[in-house]
């Protein structure tokens, strides 16, 4: 996938590099638990979503390093994708190796792993919860059930949404087999059991409170197939071709292309309640408003406002994320029709599967909005960091946001010199009551076309004031800046700083 040293795999404008700042303060703090940390503002307390996820790849990199770390995640997450995903298909009587590498290559799964977003790493997880609770056995409903559990600790969001693909799974088997009721309700109070720690650390949230997105801005999406925002475009489904995201962008990506080839298979493969499930997600997924090809529709989704009448759906903000329970689905559906398609030719049906399995991954890697090989962001920190760690006082860098301005870089870089940041995580961009000092106010517009103005005689009173401790600026603003703040105090590879206390 492109791995090479000092590399993480991963998009840089995707959330990476806030993710790798979570796992470092608890990386740090092993064995201890943190429920937060003081190395950033509103940043304490700060409830992991992933909290499994994050003790694993926490331990490894204090043994391995942060880089192979994160890479074994990404890299434990395709494969154990594919063991699930092959779980499922032979479960439903498919082909295991189609439904293998439709869940480990599927669009939705890399997508997230491209952006950083460790919390959907458990989807092979999910699969294997998924093919425990449809076997045979009180025991492998109880399996089923922890393995349900362990999903949400490792991503609260897919977990929620796991449980909701475990509920109608369990409607559907309940409609056949009335007395597997016992088995199902074991199952389910085993897996909230296990998933209660998780979803308490986040009961300000599950509780309408915390954070919230605000009122999405209709307007043309040009990445259209990687629905970076919110809902999946109609067009994206059936997107065709590589698709990347814009250089120096910010964003998040959330391709849900089904395929032809998996689609194929599906029909051949005839009716099956999954049909249902995929159908669904895919309603879901398109969020709370209608588009197709980038083009606002402006028309409401009826599915997602039947959605919101549960319990906290209304602040799921990235609907696309729906796909990654429709992948399983489409993947079981697609594995049934390969096994009908191969008994064509009898004596030669695991040859057949074999080939349709690797026709479906040339498909998905070549021909399909799937980000493969995964993209890769460099590790290196520019030595200006380091010269931080004896500053009295928090970091400031500047501008915090902006066009070329990536918000989540300078949480990667605090490994360097250790010291708080005097920015918020939730908040990108935002100066908090440093909003209203002249001096620090034009300083985080430098990336602007129309910054704010200069003052006349800038002061470092008011940075002084907040514990600001050394403003540092990136390569691009150090001459605009040194023209008017006079000699930086350090300046280094990356940029320069000046320090506050003693002006």
């Amino acid at each position: 996938m492109g791995l090479r040293p000092g590399l993480f795999l991963g998009h840089e404008g995707g959330e990476l590099f806030g993710h790798l700042w979570v796992i470092h303060w608890h990386a740090e703090a092993l064995p201890a638990w943190p429920s937060g940390t003081d190395l950033a503002l509103g940043a304490e307390p700060w409830p992991v979503i992933d909290p499994l996820t994050t003790l694993t790849v926490a331990a490894l990199s204090r043994v391995f390093g942060a880089v192979s770390a994160w890479n074994a995640l990404a890299l434990g997450a395709v494969a154990l994708a594919y063991v699930g995903g092959a779980a499922v298909g032979r479960r439903v009587g498919g082909a295991p190796a189609v439904a293998g590498v439709l869940v480990a290559l599927s669009p939705p799964l890399l997508g997230s792993l491209s952006s950083g977003l460790s919390e959907d790493a458990g989807l092979g997880l999910l699969a294997l919860a998924y093919a425990a609770l449809l076997g045979e056995g009180f025991g492998m409903s109880l399996l089923g059930g922890a393995l349900l559990g362990l999903t949400a600790a490792s991503g609260l969001v897919l977990g929620a949404l796991g449980a909701l693909g475990a509920v109608a799974l369990g409607l559907v088997d309940l409609w056949r087999r009335p007395a597997r009721l016992g088995r199902w309700v074991s199952a389910a109070l085993l897996a909230l059991a296990l998933a209660a720690p998780a979803a308490w650390m986040h009961a300000d949230r599950l509780g309408g409170e915390g954070h919230r997105s605000g009122a999405p801005h209709e307007q043309p999406e040009p990445a259209w197939r990687l629905n970076p925002w919110r809902g999946a475009d109609l067009a994206s489904f059936v997107a065709v071709g590589e698709a990347q995201p814009p250089e120096g962008a910010l964003m998040r990506i959330h391709p849900t292309a089904l395929g032809l080839v998996p689609l194929v298979l599906a029909l051949i493969g005839g009716r099956h309640p999954l049909w249902l499930a995929l159908l669904a997600a895919m309603a879901l997924s398109a969020g709370p408003r209608l588009s197709f090809m980038g083009e606002p529709l402006g028309l409401d989704n009826p599915a997602v406002r039947l959605f919101r009448l549960l319990p906290g759906a209304e602040l799921l903000n990235h609907h696309a994320r729906v796909m990654l329970i429709g992948q399983l689905a489409l993947a079981a559906l697609a594995a049934r029709g390969a096994v009908t398609l191969a008994a064509r030719w009898p004596g030669r049906e695991g040859r057949v599967q074999t080939a349709l399995a690797l026709l479906i991954a040339a498909e998905l890697s070549l021909l399909s909005p799937t980000p493969l090989p995964l993209p890769t962001t460099s590790a290196h920190i520019d030595p200006l960091w380091s010269a931080l760690k004896d500053v009295p006082g928090a970091v400031l860098p500047l501008p915090l946001a902006g066009p070329g301005v990536h918000t989540q870089r300078p949480l990667y870089e605090q490994r360097a010199h250790g010291r708080p940041l005097r920015l918020s995580p939730n908040r990108p961009g935002d100066l908090g009551e440093l909003q209203d000092d002249p001096t620090a106010r034009w300083l985080n517009t430098l990336a602007l076309p129309r910054g704010a103005r200069p003052p006349e005689s800038p002061s470092w009173a008011g940075l002084a004031e907040a514990g600001v401790g050394a403003v540092v600026v990136r390569e691009a603003y150090v001459e605009e800046v040194t023209a008017r703040l006079g000699p930086p105090d350090v300046t280094a590879q990356g940029g320069a700083a000046w320090w506050v206390s003693g002006r």
